[in-house]
């Protein structure tokens, strides 16, 4: 079993520049794109900073090779927050495989790596 625990967030949405890259999409390509892929979250309108978004990517493709059970736990939610307290997560991200806790990208990375085998 891996858990992840990750934080997401709402994002903050400038109205003014919305409109304005909206009316004028030669004038900056690709960026009316950028913020719709933002607001198509997974997590309801709620995004992922980019160390918690690449933690969770990891550990889907690895439950997708190893056909291993995943949790995510969004600890800006009470429920799951309180499921981190008690597992002692304190800061994000954090995967805890077989019971043992993993911090940071660069730790995650390698017992992510591992799990998933050569």
């Amino acid at each position: 079993m891996i858990e992840v625990f990750v934080r997401s967030f709402s994002p903050y949405v400038d109205i003014e520049l919305y409109k304005e890259m909206s009316q004028h999409p030669y004038c900056a390509p690709g960026a009316l794109e950028a913020l719709m892929k933002q607001a198509l979250s997974k997590f309801k309108g709620r995004i992922l900073p980019q160390e918690d978004s690449t933690v969770l990517e990891q550990a889907l493709r690895t439950t997708n090779e190893t056909n291993e059970q995943i949790k995510v736990y969004d600890v800006s939610r009470m429920i799951d927050k309180l499921n981190a307290m008690r597992r002692g997560v304190r800061k994000t991200p954090v995967v805890i495989i077989n019971g043992e806790k993993y911090e940071g990208l660069e730790q995650i990375s390698k017992a992510i790596s591992i799990k998933s085998g050569p």
